[in-house]
């Protein structure tokens, strides 16, 4: 939102792999000193979110520094607790992946949107793959939006068990099961050329349309209105 000259805004990282942070020096936006922004992330290991982006952003890596970004930026290391900004309250749980990632949980008003962009809902008979099936139901449960990782098919996540990304069959499963209203699959396999998409969203139609108010594989340009419309945030 503006705060009369420039903006105030909120970014919530959910982890800090390269396709979640790489355009995270290239924000305009962040090189305006009117500017003011809150960047929130878990922690990973010994490190917090104002050391993972100084990492990031090192001269090894890249010509400019945290420090010589010219906006007010406040680094914050979160818990899973509920956060609350006044018009809306930020939540996460724990996600299955490869590092420490967040599952990020908006309600604003009776408005809740959840994302989780990495996150393998595991498969099988074991008392860990139930009891965060249960956890991830529970906290998704009655969302107006769930957007998710939904990289590969059942038959691929076979080969690719434990690379903390989910067969988008189990998804749509535990999304019917949550009673979320729309769902929206996200993360797409990047060796999948728009054909191959464009039949998992024929099939998805066809056999899930019925069962949400909206489904879909999330493409570039797609938009999803919703009430009360979102504050200036972004999650990444």
């Amino acid at each position: 939102m503006s705060n009369g000259k420039g903006y105030n805004g909120r970014v919530f990282i959910t982890h800090p792999h390269w396709d979640h942070l790489q355009g995270f020096p290239f924000f305009k936006p962040f090189y305006d000193s009117e500017n003011s922004f809150r960047i929130y992330m878990p922690p990973n290991g010994d490190m917090g979110c104002q050391e993972i982006l100084q990492g990031h952003m090192s001269k090894t890596f890249f010509p400019v520094s945290m420090d010589m970004l010219e906006a007010d930026i406040n680094c914050i290391t979160t818990d899973p607790d509920p956060i609350d900004f006044g018009t809306y309250q930020v939540e996460y749980m724990w996600a299955g992946h490869t590092v420490p990632t967040a599952i990020y949980k908006l309600t604003a008003g009776e408005t809740t949107i959840v994302y989780a962009p990495d996150n393998e809902i595991m498969i099988g008979d074991g008392e860990d793959v139930y009891d965060f099936r249960k956890e991830f139901v529970e906290f998704v449960e009655g969302a107006d939006i769930l957007m998710h990782d939904s990289q590969y098919n059942r038959e691929e996540y076979k080969d690719r068990i434990g690379w903390g990304h989910s067969a988008w069959e189990e998804v749509v499963k535990l999304a019917e099961k949550a009673n979320v209203k729309r769902l929206c699959l996200i993360h797409h396999d990047p060796d999948k050329d728009d054909d191959i998409l464009d039949g998992v969203n024929a099939k998805i139609q066809k056999d899930f349309a019925s069962k949400f108010e909206h489904i879909s594989l999330a493409k570039e340009g797609q938009v999803i209105s919703i009430d009360p419309p979102c504050p200036f945030l972004a999650l990444v």
